[in-house]
Parts: structure tokens; C-alpha cells; sequence
């Protein structure tokens, strides 16, 4: 247990074995673009924008890579986890045509890029393969989607089983996906954005945008930057927290990595079609020893078990792969599901000349990188063939009932403000974990630290006042309304809530339960 949890929450991703760099600096009064987000979309779009020969500086309040780049599984896949047949039957064969094709060119782009920078990001081709969960036959579902994604333009065919240590059955070849390791690539990315002239700030937190011309993004330490145009690249949209937080829901998703020998596995991408869905891929270990991913039982944030999502996940892979070795890391990463299944990537519905990037619906690498190749476009004033299908003001009419089933689960949290806290006394918090405790009409996010230091906030998330619960799998505050999360000590992580949560001051003493007249007597005759 840790006295100061992570940017992210109390676990660590494989991927952090490489040094996440912070650049503790005062940012520029001024520039022309000021980039919010230091993940893989904000810092792909600023690289493009110094090729236009903008003035660009880079806010974030963690790490480069510290959000939710650093907690992926690291698939580059044009083939979509939503699945084309449905992305056709919402947006006709063209927008599917479309979705493949911008994908596709994301994963060329983070190829070309990290040649030509000579980034040494363990970047190769590979197979996906989409087959069914073991036992259960789903020729109809690969059938559709063979059919489909096909027309769309992928490269595709449906072969017998797919290359894992157990009997597939019938499953789809996708080619020319890709795997990398995706903080070595940033680093890269940041590097050359500063050897270019921009400006990356970290430990830069933002807790507003206000409009104008220019526009102010204003700092929680007090300070501000005026620009001319601005881009959200939060992930949580903290920007748009009515308009995105209605059209998209946010999930926790989960990845054990287990040791296993070198070549037990072939390197692909491996999804099945359950529901919630796992995916699989293998990445480098040490000297003769490879590490196995394995992810899935997504489920909307601060409504679920954390401990037993990785539970089940450990226990599914050793059902069917028991070689596995120990699980080396395991960690859980933030998914925003659009109800319409497509990212939301460009003009702000809520503010001019501000731009936004969100919704990455479990195929972030790829979404941020289609934010680079798309937003300067736009933010010059010119079209783009990918705008229409990723326009944050588009309609999701034609996704009315995900729209009203994700609403019903965004409200009914709503009724925490009736139940008692999660322990009766601030006295019953072991260290290194946290409760909530109710207060007369006022519920308490009680965090007890490693010294037996009890840290109190406020309960009530700043964006739409849900009450937030107690992840005991990353030591985090979430809402399970709409998603923001927070660190042990209140911190926002997660829009879209932009700022922490309150302060409470700690009473000089603990309120003692109320007692029966029995309990009183008892307690008299001990004293």
C-alpha cells in the first residue's frame, strides 16, 4: 500500500518500465493552440500543429503518458471493437467504409512516424483474430462481420481456429493490425514536439476553459493561458461536462499480464465476441520470457468489483491457458463508450475555436492518432473526409435506446444520497483504504493513509454532485454517475468533473453511533 497513489490509481501497467517524463515548468502567458492532455491524442495533435509552424504548448497535470495511454493493452487495430456490422447498420456502408479506412491510416501514420523519428517503439505488424468464447458457436456473428468488414475494406477471411493454446473454433484473420509499446512511443513524440519549439508543462492542471477571443484556459494554481484555439485532449471531455457526459458512458476496463516462455503465443491481436469481451496479445519480457495481456470484463465505472473483475480474468486464462505463469502486473484503464459506438473528435458543441477529442470506445491509440491527422485540418478552417462521422454535434438519434438504457445508469446512483454510509465510524477505515461515512445529511470520502493519517473530502462529485465510491483495486474516488474519478486524497483524475473534490475539515473527535438504552447501560457498568 501506497501513501500517494498514482496518476491513474494504485496499479501499474507493463508499460511503465519506461520513465514518463514531466517538464515542471511555468507555461507561456500565450500561444497561438494550447493543447490539454499530454496522452497519445493531445501530443499527436500538437506534433502536427508545429508542422503548420504553430505556437503550441501542452498542459497536463500528471506525466506525459500518465492517463489512460499509459493504462492500455496497446492493440492498434483498424478492425473496431464495436464491430462493422454494427457501425454499418448506424451508419450506412460508407461511414463504415470510412471507420475502417481512418484507422487504418492511424496505424500507418504511428508506423511512418516512429520510423522516421527512429522511436524505438517495438512497433510491428500483426494478425487480429475475432473469434468466438470458447464452447459457444457464433458462425452467424463472423459470418455478418466477415461480410461486412469487408466491404468496408479490410483485409479478411475466415479461417478454422484461431493460433491460441485451445480450440477457438472458426474465427476471422484480420491483417495488418499492429502491436507497440505505446509510452516508448510517446516519448518520443514529446521529445520532438520540444525540439521543434513547443512547450509541454506538466503538473499544469486546468480547471476551465472560458470563451472568448482569445480563449482563457485557466490553471488551478491561479494562473491562465491565452490562445487562440484550444484542444480538450482530457479523455473525460472536462470541457463539454453536460453535452459529451449525455451522448457517452464512461467504463473501467481490466488486464491481468501473466509470465510465459518466449513463443508460447504468437504475437496477433485475439478478441472474442462475449459480452463483456476479452482480448489478448503478448509482449516482450526478459531475456527468454514473453508477457501474456489479458483484458476484458469492462463495466461502468464505480458500479462494479474491481478485485473481482481481475479474479475472473485470472481465472478465465488459466481455464484455458494453464502453461501461464505468475501474473506479473495488473491494472485497469478508463473507456468511453459513445452511444452511437464513434469518437467524438472535433469542434467543441459548447465553445468556438475550442476542439475536443473523447468517446475513444476501447480504440484510443488509434482515436487519438485520427485526432492529429484530423484536427489541424479543421482547425484551419478546411474539411475533412472523417469529419462528418466523428463531428461531437452530430445526432445520436439513430442511438436512442443506448442513449436512454446509459441514462437510466447514469441516474440511478442518484439514490446513494439515501442509504448510510459505507462503515458507521471514520474509526473502522484500516490504513490504506478509504469509506464513505454519512453525516447528518452530508456523506464524507474518508481516506486513511499508510501513517494512520485519516484525509476527509467531501463525497459529492463537483460535476453533477453523484456520490462517489471506493475503488479498493486502484485506491480511487468514482463516480458512478458519470465517471470522474479522483485520487485517494481527492485529486480529480478523470473528467468530467474538472476540479477535486471539497475539503472537509476533520472533527477534533469522532461522533460516537447512537445507542439503544440497552448499550448505554452496558457501557455505564464498564466504566
Amino acid at each position: 500500500m501506497r501513501t500517494k497513489p498514482k496518476d491513474g490509481g494504485d496499479t501499474e501497467s507493463v508499460w511503465l518500465d519506461t520513465a514518463t517524463a514531466r517538464y515542471n515548468t511555468t507555461p507561456e502567458a500565450e500561444a497561438d493552440v494550447c493543447v490539454i492532455g499530454a496522452g497519445i491524442a493531445g501530443l499527436t495533435v500538437a506534433f502536427e500543429l508545429l508542422r503548420d509552424g504553430r505556437r503550441v504548448v501542452v498542459l497536463d497535470d500528471g506525466p506525459i503518458g500518465g492517463g489512460e495511454t499509459g493504462r492500455t493493452s496497446a492493440h492498434l487495430a483498424s478492425a473496431v471493437d464495436d464491430h462493422y456490422y454494427k457501425l454499418e447498420d448506424k451508419f450506412g456502408e460508407e461511414g463504415a467504409r470510412l471507420v475502417a479506412e481512418s484507422h487504418g491510416a492511424a496505424i500507418d501514420y504511428i508506423e511512418t512516424v516512429s520510423r522516421e523519428l527512429d522511436i524505438e517503439c517495438e512497433f510491428h505488424r500483426v494478425d487480429g483474430y475475432l473469434f468466438a468464447p470458447p464452447g459457444e458457436q457464433a458462425d452467424r456473428i463472423l459470418d455478418k462481420e466477415l461480410a461486412t468488414a469487408k466491404r468496408a475494406g479490410l483485409a479478411v477471411d475466415k479461417i478454422a481456429r484461431a493460433p491460441l493454446p485451445f480450440d477457438t473454433g472458426p474465427a476471422l484473420r484480420i491483417a495488418r493490425q499492429a502491436e507497440f509499446h505505446p509510452l516508448r512511443y510517446l516519448r518520443g513524440l514529446a521529445e520532438t514536439v520540444i525540439h521543434r519549439g513547443g512547450r509541454i508543462h506538466t503538473n499544469s492542471h486546468v480547471t476551465s476553459i472560458e470563451p472568448g477571443e482569445p480563449l482563457r484556459i485557466v490553471l488551478a494554481n491561479g494562473g491562465h493561458v491565452l490562445c487562440r484555439q484550444a484542444v480538450d485532449a482530457t479523455n473525460g471531455a472536462m470541457s463539454s461536462p453536460f453535452k459529451m457526459a449525455i451522448a457517452q458512458a464512461a467504463y473501467r476496463t481490466y488486464v491481468v499480464a501473466f509470465d510465459i516462455p518466449a513463443g508460447t503465443i504468437p504475437h496477433a491481436l485475439y478478441w472474442d465476441t462475449a459480452d463483456p469481451y476479452h482480448y489478448l496479445r503478448v509482449t516482450p519480457g526478459d531475456e527468454d520470457r514473453e508477457v501474456l495481456l489479458v483484458g476484458g470484463n469492462d463495466h461502468r465505472v464505480g458500479q462494479g468489483d474491481p478485485i473481482k473483475q481481475w479474479m475472473d480474468l485470472e481465472a478465465w486464462t488459466r481455464h484455458w491457458i494453464p502453461t501461464v505463469g505468475d501474473v506479473v502486473a495488473r491494472w485497469s484503464g478508463q473507456i468511453l463508450e459513445p452511444a452511437d459506438m464513434l469518437a467524438h473528435i472535433g469542434k467543441s458543441p459548447d465553445i468556438d475555436e475550442l476542439f475536443i477529442v473523447t468517446g475513444d470506445s476501447g480504440d484510443g491509440l488509434t482515436h487519438g492518432t485520427i485526432a492529429g491527422l484530423m484536427l489541424p485540418s479543421l482547425m484551419r478552417g478546411e474539411s475533412h473526409p472523417w469529419a462528418g462521422i466523428y463531428d461531437p454535434k452530430r445526432s445520436h438519434m439513430h442511438a436512442l435506446r443506448a442513449l436512454v438504457s446509459e441514462a437510466a445508469r447514469s441516474s440511478a446512483p442518484y439514490t446513494d444520497w439515501l442509504r448510510g454510509g459505507d462503515v458507521p465510524s471514520i474509526d473502522d477505515i484500516q490504513p490504506g483504504e478509504g469509506a464513505v461515512v454519512r453525516r447528518g445529511l452530508h456523506m464524507i470520502a474518508a481516506y486513511r493513509d499508510d501513517a494512520g493519517i485519516c484525509h476527509l473530502r467531501s463525497a459529492t462529485c463537483p460535476h453533477l454532485r453523484g456520490v462517489v465510491h471506493w475503488n479498493a483495486g486502484e485506491h480511487t474516488w468514482d463516480c458512478p454517475c458519470h465517471g470522474s474519478r479522483f485520487d485517494a486524497y481527492g485529486r480529480v483524475l478523470n473528467g468530467p468533473a474538472p476540479t477535486d473534490l471539497a475539503t472537509i475539515e476533520k472533527p477534533k473527535r469522532e461522533e460516537e453511533p447512537t445507542r439503544t438504552p440497552l448499550q448505554a447501560t452496558e457501557a455505564r457498568d464498564r466504566r
